[in-house]
């Protein structure tokens, strides 16, 4: 046991803070497995997350760690608070550590139990959370009352501006309220506590228009009361009309956050309740006609999915080309779904004529067909020349192995791979020969198929380019000067101006090529350059030391 401490709590407030101090006092009953030595003090704070403290007051300054988000950034946390005020009460009450209490609790009759109990849910929140859980399981479905759940949402979610830092604490409050509410759910009563995760979205959803939530926290909140609350939604025995109507007023109201979707909702809508849905959309799409689609965009988006949903494809379709750019690959997907093939092809040619035709679509961008999906497409129906032409420009436009690689499979399946290469290769020297042209694709190309001599001969004739470096790395083993020699020009850029933020990347490559030329014994060319470097930039004392610091 600790006789004496070398803190007091004026130092704990002066180190958190009055606020934060404030809400630690309300934290000290969380405190768990306090273990306390001469300097530090380790604990658990368990309210409805558990968080490890370590509290330090070594030489007279107090400091510590705890797992929380808060302290994450730097600040001095509630749970330090709470872990230091515990650490005080446990040294003057000279508790032993041997009492159990549930040595205690064994000698208590029903009577005395059920006081304790009573007075401790009073008491404490999450023990009456506790204590409802438990009833909840046992079958007693009235033990939650829905009311007080919003009460306890309306307490701990107040709207008003939240600053950056202040952001963590807000949203780890909510995360602290979504814990408990989701107990609750897990246990059965859906239908009481819908009302609380409701009232919790939309809080959220305030505070976030009110705050300066870079961090993406409080919108984390948010996304997780509208999860749980889709969740009760169809897990219970909603209201559907005013669920739907609630659904439609939520998202349009919402900027952008959170993400919520018809099909979270859908299984606990009957036909009312979408018709409700339905009619709340419609409604504020005709309000809002003539608006730019990024104003209504959520409008659009809730307009496809009922599309979607009721299997109406010409809406859909409808509502997916009425942009400057129709949404291509989104709507090709739907016709080859609904075994439209023929349909889907149209699509793509018109995608073809409009040039939408891109690697963007490779990667989900529903406003683009990929190279791949339109040459194949084309193979398919036997329309050869249109699908080597589509490769063909995808080539042109991006000059990579990649592309190159899809003309090729498209010409091999035709018996003109050779034919097709000579004129990918053509086509990239010419680009490489006009005006601000250098080798880099065909490089690329070349290092790609491992043919360095062929790279070396396109940076000899056009310039490196952009692919000095990867020329550079893969030329170390067989030809290091040479590999060396393409480091010069770019360390020369660097040092071109004074300016300190250059040195260092410059030092570095400096490195890089003292070990090329090592490679072969040819240290002193590299002494030689360095030499002239320093001549040339000795009133650069910046740059001088960061030489001397890399050992150049």
């Amino acid at each position: 046991m600790v006789e004496s401490m070398e803190f007091s709590a004026d130092d704990l407030r002066d180190a958190a803070g009055d606020v934060v101090f404030a809400r630690g006092e309300d934290y000290v009953r969380h405190v768990r497995d306090l273990r306390v030595d001469d300097s530090r003090a380790r604990a658990s704070v368990r309210a409805t997350r558990a968080y490890d403290v370590l509290l330090d007051w070594t030489g007279g300054r107090i400091s510590g760690t705890c797992t929380c988000p808060h302290n994450a950034e730097g600040n001095f946390c509630k749970h330090l608070v709470a872990v230091g005020l515990s650490a005080l009460g446990y040294s003057s009450d000279g508790r032993p550590d041997d009492v159990e209490i549930g040595d205690y609790l064994e000698h208590l009759d029903r009577d005395a139990l059920r006081d304790l109990v009573l007075a401790l849910v009073d008491r404490d929140e999450s023990a009456l959370r506790v204590v409802q859980t438990r009833a909840l399981a046992s079958g007693s479905a009235d033990a939650i009352d829905s009311a007080e759940l919003v009460t306890m949402v309306n307490a701990s979610l107040r709207v008003g501006f939240v600053e950056y830092q202040r952001s963590f604490e807000v949203a780890q409050e909510a995360q602290n309220v979504l814990d408990s509410l989701q107990e609750i759910l897990d246990s059965g009563a859906a239908d009481a506590v819908l009302p609380a995760l409701e009232r919790a979205a939309t809080r959220l959803r305030k505070i976030i228009l009110n705050a300066d939530d870079s961090g993406g926290v409080i919108g984390d909140a948010c996304q997780r009361a509208v999860d749980l609350h889709a969740q009760a939604a169809c897990a219970g025995r909603p209201d559907g009309v005013r669920l739907g109507r609630w659904l439609a007023k939520f998202r349009i109201d919402s900027p952008g956050w959170p993400d919520v979707t018809l099909d979270m909702y859908v299984d606990a809508f009957d036909e009312k309740a979408m018709s409700a849905y339905r009619a709340a959309v419609q409604q504020e799409d005709q309000a809002k006609r003539g608006i730019d689609h990024w104003h209504r965009f959520e409008i659009d988006r809730m307009l496809l999915e009922l599309a979607d949903h009721g299997g109406d494809l010409e809406e859909a379709i409808r509502l997916l080309s009425s942009e400057e750019h129709p949404q291509f690959g989104a709507i090709v997907a739907r016709l080859r779904t609904a075994g439209r093939p023929a349909d889907a092809l149209q699509w793509i040619d018109r995608a073809v004529a409009e040039g939408r035709v891109s690697g963007f679509g490779q990667n989900g961008n529903d406003y683009w067909i990929s190279p791949e999906d339109a040459a194949n497409s084309y193979l398919g129906v036997g329309r050869a020349e249109d699908a080597v032409a589509v490769a063909r420009a995808e080539f042109v436009q991006r000059q990579d192995p990649a592309s190159l690689r899809l003309l090729l499979q498209i010409a091999g399946s035709l018996g003109t791979a050779d034919a097709e290469r000579a004129w990918a290769i053509s086509a990239a020297e010419k680009a490489a020969s006009a005006p601000f042209g250098s080798g880099s694709a065909l490089i690329e190309i070349a290092l790609a198929e491992g043919d360095l001599v062929a790279a070396w001969s396109a940076a000899e004739r056009f310039g490196p380019g952009g692919s000095w470096r990867r020329l550079a790395e893969d030329s170390a083993d067989e030809l290091p000067v040479a590999a060396a020699e393409l480091y010069r020009p770019e360390i020369e850029r660097l040092l071109q101006i004074s300016n300190t933020r250059n040195y260092p990347p410059a030092a570095k490559l400096l490195v890089i090529m003292r070990g090329l030329y090592a490679r072969v014994d040819e240290q002193a060319t590299f002494t030689a350059y360095i030499a002239d470097i320093r001549a040339r930039f000795g009133r650069r004392p910046s740059l001088m030391k960061e030489l001397d610091r890399r050992g150049i």
